[in-house]
């Protein structure tokens, strides 16, 4: 299949997004209690307004007035899991349009996520803008550094919660070191996350933070910025859901991935916009578009992610780990995500680094699978372990599955900008996509990464893509990442079978910050044509790469400076 055939078939199977209703009702929150501008909670008149959207005939629209409205927890004690603690929660919802008309949604408490949608289909969400009173995150100045006790003292900035309150001891909270003559980026050549063991309070803006690792100290200066997060509410938060669209959407502060879920198809963010707020060094605590277990791949476009803490773009699969063998096609096995007749299962031994079967479900039920084809003797979960919580890489040294109906298959992402943050822009771990005329810039990491993680619960393969048009500068800048990474990965090293698959990279733009620009490895079939490779380092490879087969190249600038093995 040429590009032009792979971008038809891609855009033909995934629909365009959602960007309108046919509205039958227009429900005004303003007459269900809502009142702009006083201060008072509207989470209530929220909640009563959607409530008698939802028993109407659809479409109906919900609308905002303008103003600022004001969104206090429901809950006493921090839980971003509690649904009603959401500002607007959709749950049980179709043909819904809540238009916001440009207004301010200010949330009281930082582990209130904005949009909670479940169990939901056909819904436009729009025209808002939103913003944390207290923010999610903290962020101070480094004053003194105790290299022995791999401590630091640390002085908060005016107006940024202490490091030490009730919100950040609740969730998941670590630290980064930042630059604060470029907001947004990391400091350069020094790890990208800190975890910090404890914090002492010296007085109410000093306080004395306690590495976990002390010999990461050593990163650390006298005048560094350092940046604190608390990952757990969104901004938009779905599960099993389709069709889903968030359009003009403007966020200055987020705790955790602006938009994540799990089991919804049809994602769409349109128009959206992280943006650094005054002298805020971050803008959340987490990625930018996050789709779990997606029958169909999000649509992401024209939307302007800066700050972020994690990758802009994660698309991936769970995996589903065996538990007992019963038959060569029968195993009772832990998943998390739906599994139905007919999907295709890959089964993969990461310690090797191969794909043990490719195979088809006949049945599941009761946590027992049925395979079309026999599978062969697995290393298998020992008997009697405990699912792993606190660390969930514990169970990806045994065998493994995954489901690839479930990983996010048809995908789009372009027009979109992604620059001043930490880690990658896209990491892709599924098929079907195509990536073009996006910009990043100033990304710890690589522009574009495409590799599955055996080390982490997040999978697999991305095959029949289309990388064309963008533009990758100053990314990289931590631990000399490429502009663009492809690989297919074991627990320790470079597979020794290709499981990446054609793979078109095209008339794109890729600077590295130093080394080589592309790093490609374990691919079958890749096209690389028109591209312009550039390095800050005036000498050395431009590309490498190994383990390739099917390899076309053809018009590409810095050609003389290729290495392939």
């Amino acid at each position: 299949m040429s590009a032009d055939e792979l971008r038809r078939h891609i855009l033909e199977t995934r629909s365009a997004p959602l960007t309108n209703l046919n509205v039958r009702t227009v429900l005004n929150v303003c007459d269900f209690g809502a009142v702009p501008d006083d201060g008072r909670d509207d989470r209530p008149a929220i909640a009563a307004v959607v409530s008698r959207a939802r028993s109407l005939k659809g479409p109906v629209q919900v609308r905002f007035d303008p103003g600022r409205y004001d969104i206090q927890a429901a809950t006493e004690s921090f839980d971003d899991g509690r649904r009603e603690n959401s500002a607007v929660c959709l749950q049980d919802c179709s043909e819904l349009l809540i238009d916001g008309a440009g207004a301010e949604l200010l949330i009281h408490r930082p582990d209130i996520s904005v949009f909670r949608i479940d169990n939901s289909t056909n819904l436009i969400i729009r025209n808002f803008t939103i913003d944390y009173d207290p923010l999610p995150f903290s962020q101070g100045t480094i004053e003194s550094v105790d290299a022995a006790s791999g401590s630091f003292i640390l002085k908060l900035n005016d107006g940024f919660p202490r490091p030490d309150a009730p919100f950040f001891k609740s969730c998941d909270s670590w630290g980064m070191l930042k630059d604060a003559t470029r907001p947004g980026r990391l400091k350069a050549n020094c790890p990208s996350f800190f975890v910090y063991q404890d914090i002492v309070s010296i007085d109410d803006e000093h306080f004395r933070m306690v590495l976990k690792n002390a010999a990461q100290i050593r990163s650390f200066a006298v005048g560094d910025s350092f940046a604190i997060v608390g990952r757990s509410a969104s901004i938009g938060l779905y599960q099993d859901s389709d069709n889903i669209t968030f359009d003009h959407i403007t966020a200055y502060a987020c705790p955790s991935p602006v938009f994540i879920g799990e089991e919804t198809s049809r994602l769409n963010v349109l128009n959206c916009r992280m943006e650094l707020k005054g002298n805020r060094l971050l803008s959340n605590g987490g990625g930018g578009v996050i789709c779990q277990a997606s029958r169909i791949g999000p649509w992401v476009e024209n939307c302007d992610f800066e700050g972020l803490s994690d990758d802009c773009l994660n698309i991936y699969g769970l995996p589903i780990y065996i538990l007992e063998q019963l038959s060569p096609t029968a195993l009772r096995v832990y998943a998390k995500a739906a599994i139905h007749a007919g999907d295709r299962l890959v089964f993969f031994n990461p310690d090797e680094g191969k794909v043990i079967q490719d195979t088809t479900v006949i049945s599941f039920f009761d946590n027992t699978l049925v395979v079309s084809d026999p599978v062969g003797s697995l290393n298998i979960v020992p008997p009697g372990t405990e699912r792993p919580r606190g660390d969930p890489r514990a169970w990806k040294i045994y065998d493994h599955a995954y489901n690839l109906n479930a990983v996010g298959n048809y995908y789009v992402y372009r027009n979109n900008v992604m620059h001043d943050g930490r880690r990658f822009g896209t990491l892709l771990r599924a098929s079907q996509g195509l990536i073009e005329n996006n910009r990043f810039e100033g990304l710890s990491h690589s522009g574009i990464c495409i590799e599955n993680e055996p080390g982490w619960p997040e999978g697999f393969w991305a095959q029949n893509l289309i990388v064309s048009s963008n533009r990758i500068t100053e990314c990289g800048y931590i631990g000399s990442n490429p502009s663009v990474r492809i690989a297919g990965l074991k627990l320790n090293g470079i597979m020794d079978a290709p499981i990446q698959k054609n793979i078109y990279i095209l008339d794109n733009k890729f600077h590295a910050v130093s080394g080589p620009a592309a790093d490609l490895n374990g691919v079958e079939g890749l096209v690389i044509e028109r591209n312009v490779f550039g390095s800050e380092s005036a000498t050395g490879p431009l590309v490498v790469g190994e383990n390739i087969t099917g390899l076309s190249i053809r018009g590409n600038a810095g050609e003389s400076r290729f290495r392939f093995q």
